[in-house]
């Protein structure tokens, strides 16, 4: 008999994760050989995992703004400057593959793309970042490109660095940690993470230059850094001095009207394809027109594309129109965009917008109305949790907050009520029992609102700041997620806020002679409820960036979760008066259910998700956005008009934005147009030709505008300190320039506990049903709270400061503190916002930041970023005009005047 064949050897590869357990199914022959690969350096891994998921998701990104791009790019020509001779010339070609070799073979890997508004940049960058984290991924030694935008950017507050390592801690919350430290910080350090910066055309003309010069000042010569700008803007910031040292610049080319036109059939539908061909063969025998010239940019190249993608729309429309200069083409395209993306179509019946079935005049209204938001905010980024900041929001929430106050007593009211109503025994004190759940609701409340302080300082995040949370239902990856290590300042700020309110309920209660109650509320409401809240607000563990739509599911889930998980802790820990001092499980139930609700309504109105709920339907109730307005964020994203970079939408490019605005100005500017004709003038009286006519009456003047509130506070701000009231110029002359001033100040750091109390008092005025009581209560908690500031400012000595600049240095003393500086050892003079303990204090203040080696001040006067606070002003950015002169005198190009 023939032997039997051998069995095929079977490789099985694994890669790309961690196991505990490999099962292998099927049958065995032979030896079965386990080869374990040598571990990776952590570094190296957290690189490779950031590769991956940056180049998962921005391949998503272009594909969803134009998926012919991702598939076939359209051929953009760039010319380089060369600023040595051993800089290379990167893609002269075109070729992005070209452009990344030249890149990294650079002494100093730092590129600067210019050019016109619709050139093609950002998709240049992203094609780039694209290759790159390809690299990455197959295991080349490149730096990992990470697209960033520079919207969020403050250089007077924070270090360039410390910037580019939260924005990516932020957005790819799940690396491996580095030897227990957050990844970003060790690929930033040692030159393995390649900032992909754009948007600096997007900032107002004041910061664009503080922004260059404080990322050129950050970059040591092993940091890569790529940045985008139209040439304008950064022309402008190159004139005042600030620039990207050492960086190779490309400036965008026009596309030739031949690559226009092949992309444009290339990449049309079938449909529609005869007819772009007839029009890219009329548009090549006039070379000249206004359309021809329009389509040499790549934006305008990609509207026309998605203008007429599908039928009935006609690129033929481009030529029977008949425009007349460049600008008409380019506002037809922006305008036709829209009834591209939102196509009429029957609409469902079960629901009040379909996704995918907008209609295109209310789309066009809605992205208006959002466009404008942005542009009154001075920001290019959407983001759903800053919603609630606009005018009408803002105005309508104080009167929402008081519905909530009184929703929320009218059912606790009830519950006491019908309790009452249900005790019929003749030892039931109805007053104590009144008394004693007005005081659970109380203490629930405060001790649920310091558990949700103390959450906040540990994780360190911004107030009212979502964030991408852990499964809550995996609890030890919950937890170890908590685990991770937190600055030593934040980890005691947030024990102090639990820890020092429980000592001193322990000792208040050491002498109670029934100490059980206190015990079971300190060990639920003080230890099981911030457990509890660690787990739920916890980061996300994995690797994959935080999109809008994730970021608001888990804002939702975790307000539910809140209020059903950790808010009955407080409800338990209130139940057990009830329970050891009523003695009956029906006091023990009604004081848990009102210590229950206070908690959980605080902890749902404290979260980004209920003002999303509320600023989505203030806005649609009033016809500014759609009621599934996520739904039409994801439509609009998905039809490449808005561009999603971590948890924000974004308009796909400025232009279009930019048009929406204009274009809603211009229509509000539009004279209306009479119903009625206007009266003819009457006949003037007959005059004999040698009768003297008498002269005309002048005009009566127009009155002037009354000046706005920001422009009376800025000129007032303005005036010469000299002039002032507590303000003495000793000296100012061109040998030097001396001022002293005594001011008192306004103590408001006690406001938010009166304020906090204030609500309770009025919340349980409402509960026990004396309005009067609880209103007069609230007012004299706050009126109270007025009177400590105006007796702190009535009794505390004023504050003495002082500066003395001259031509060498500068001196200065802020009440006990002083500081001297030689202008040698001074980098900038600004004026900034005064940060003290790592808070805004809401104060404008002369700082200066002080050139490396030099010795530094009293850490008292640090603000933040390396800046020292050397003379506090007021709230409103401005500064005096003697002041100003004098540091311009002196100070010399290191003095940076706030705009105007």
């Amino acid at each position: 008999m023939p032997e039997a064949p051998e069995p095929p050897s079977i490789r099985n590869v694994m890669s790309g994760g961690t196991a505990e357990y490999v099962i292998q199914i099927g049958q065995v022959h032979g030896d079965v050989t386990v080869h374990v690969p040598p571990p990776r350096d952590p570094v190296d891994r957290a690189a490779h995992a950031l590769a991956r998921v940056v180049r998962a998701q921005w391949s998503a990104e272009l594909r969803a703004q134009d998926a012919a791009a991702a598939d076939e790019p359209l051929p953009v020509r760039w010319h380089a400057d060369r600023p040595g001779p051993r800089a290379a010339a990167p893609g002269q070609d075109g070729s992005v593959s070209r452009l990344a070799d030249a890149l990294l073979a650079l002494e100093r890997r730092r590129l600067v793309v210019l050019g016109p508004p619709g050139s093609g940049k950002s998709t240049l960058a992203v094609l780039l970042t694209l290759d790159l984290a390809a690299r990455r991924s197959r295991g080349e030694p490149v730096p990992v490109p990470v697209p960033l935008t520079l919207e969020s950017f403050d250089p007077f507050r924070e270090d360039f660095h410390r910037w580019v390592v939260r924005r990516v801690t932020e957005e790819y919350p799940g690396l491996p940690a580095v030897e227990g430290a957050a990844p970003a910080r060790r690929l930033v350090g040692e030159g393995l993470l390649l900032p992909v910066l754009d948007g600096l055309d997007e900032l107002p003309e004041h910061r664009r230059a503080d922004v260059v010069r404080a990322v050129d000042a950050a970059l040591g010569p092993e940091h890569p850094v790529v940045l985008a700008s139209r040439t304008e803007a950064y022309a402008a910031v190159r004139a005042s001095g600030a620039e990207i040292t050492r960086a190779v610049t490309l400036h965008a080319q026009p596309v030739d009207l031949a690559d226009a036109t092949r992309y444009l059939v290339r990449s049309a539908r079938s449909p529609v394809r005869d007819r772009w061909a007839w029009t890219a063969a009329a548009l090549a025998a006039a070379p000249d027109g206004p359309v021809a010239r329009t389509l040499t940019s790549p934006l305008m190249i990609w509207l026309a594309r998605r203008a007429y993608e599908t039928p009935p729309a006609d690129p033929c429309d481009l030529l029977t129109r008949r425009f007349p200069v460049v600008a008409d083409v380019e506002h037809h395209l922006l305008d036709a965009v829209f009834a591209a993306t939102f196509t009429e179509r029957p609409q469902s019946l079960e629901r009040l917008h379909a996704p995918g079935r907008w209609h295109p005049d209310r789309a066009r209204h809605w992205l208006t109305a959002l466009a404008r938001h942005l542009d009154r905010r001075h920001t290019t980024e959407l983001a759903w949790w800053r919603l609630h900041r606009t005018p009408l929001v803002l105005a309508l929430l104080p009167l929402v907050l008081l519905a909530a106050g009184l929703a929320l007593s009218v059912p606790v009211d009830a519950f006491i009520a019908w309790y009452g109503d249900r005790r019929s025994d003749p030892g039931f004190d109805w007053g104590a029992t009144e008394l004693g759940m007005e005081t659970s609701l109380a203490m629930g409340m405060t001790l649920c609102f310091l558990m949700w302080r103390s959450t906040e300082f540990w994780f360190g995040s911004r107030l009212w700041q979502p964030r991408r949370r852990a499964n809550p239902f995996r609890i030890g990856a919950a937890l170890r997620s908590a685990r991770r290590p937190v600055a030593v300042r934040r980890g005691l700020a947030a024990a102090l806020v639990i820890v020092v309110p429980t000592a001193g309920l322990g000792l208040i209660v050491a002498g109670a002679s029934d100490t059980r109650p206190y015990l079971v509320m300190i060990v639920t409401g003080c230890v099981l409820a911030p457990l509890a809240m660690a787990v739920i607000a916890a980061p996300a563990d994995t690797e994959d960036a935080a999109t809008p739509g994730e970021l608001l599911r888990g804002e939702r889930r975790a307000a539910l979760l809140s209020a059903g998980v950790v808010a009955p802790l407080f409800g338990v820990g209130q139940g057990a008066f009830g329970w050891f001092w009523g003695g009956t499980a029906a006091d023990a139930l009604a004081r848990g259910a009102v210590g229950w609700l206070g908690p959980a309504a605080l902890l749902v109105l404290l979260s980004p998700w209920s003002r999303w709920l509320f600023a989505k339907a203030a806005l649609a109730t009033v016809g500014r956005v759609p009621w599934s307005l996520m739904e039409f964020l994801r439509d609009a994203h998905r039809g490449g008009l808005l561009q999603q970079s971590g948890g924000v939408y974004r308009f796909r490019h400025l232009r279009l934005q930019e048009h929406l605005t204009r274009a809603h100005a211009a229509a509000s500017a539009v004279t209306p147009v009479p119903l009625q004709s206007p009266r003819p003038p009457a006949e003037a009286p007959w005059q004999h030709p040698t009768q003297a006519v008498p002269p005309p009456r002048p005009a009566r003047p127009s009155p002037e505008p009354m000046p706005s509130l920001r422009t009376t506070l800025l000129a007032a701000e303005r005036q010469p300190l000299a002039a002032r009231k507590h303000w003495t110029v000793l000296e100012d002359s061109p040998a030097a320039f001396r001022a002293v001033g005594r001011e008192r100040r306004v103590v408001m750091a006690h406001w938010p506990v009166f304020v906090f109390i204030s609500g309770l008092t009025l919340l349980r005025g409402a509960i026990s049903g004396s309005w009067a009581t609880g209103v007069g209560g609230a007012v004299a908690w706050l009126l109270l709270a007025l009177l400590v500031s105006f007796l702190s400012w009535l009794l505390k000595p004023p504050l003495r400061t002082e500066l003395h600049i001259t031509a060498d240095h500068l001196l200065f003393a802020i009440g006990r503190r002083h500081g001297w500086s030689a202008w040698n050892d001074v980098d900038a003079v600004v004026l900034r916002r005064v940060m003290r303990r790592g808070r805004d204090s809401k104060v404008y203040g002369v700082h200066v930041h002080l050139r490396p080696g030099a010795a530094p001040l009293h850490r008292a006067l640090h603000s933040g970023g390396g800046w020292y606070c050397v003379l506090p002003l007021s709230v409103v950015r401005a500064v005096p005009d003697d002041l100003a002169a004098a540091l311009a005198r002196f100070a010399g190009p290191r003095w940076r005047p706030p705009p105007g």
